[in-house]
């Protein structure tokens, strides 16, 4: 896991300010680690810190809006784990289990 400093996120997410990045921490939009020279971010804050200078920036997305955004993100992101664990523990089961659940959810999906 890479761990940097408010300097090496700045470095590598060219167009995020100092101000930003602040307003980014502060209203947790990112929750780096307390580390010994200050906050420590790893590599998901920085894809989520790269996601808010997107929105922000290129789609011009208010700041009232992007927590509502990143919640939805968040959610989304947690159904794909969620639907992986699923689909692994159907396929560690029998064919004949499998193709009950399918059974179920059609069924389901048809009322």
């Amino acid at each position: 896991m890479i761990i940097m400093t408010k300097t090496q996120v700045l470095e590598r997410i060219g167009r995020l300010s100092a101000e930003r990045l602040e307003i980014c921490v502060t209203r947790a939009w990112v929750k780096p680690r307390e580390g010994e020279r200050g906050p420590a971010f790893d590599e998901t804050d920085l894809a989520r810190l790269q996601f808010i200078v997107e929105l922000t920036e290129d789609l011009e997305v208010n700041d009232d809006a992007v927590p509502v955004i990143l919640g939805l993100m968040d959610e989304l992101s947690t159904l794909r784990r969620r639907m992986r664990a699923l689909d692994e523990a159907l396929n560690a089961e029998g064919e004949d289990v499998r193709e009950a659940v399918i059974a179920r959810l059609r069924d389901r999906a048809g009322a």
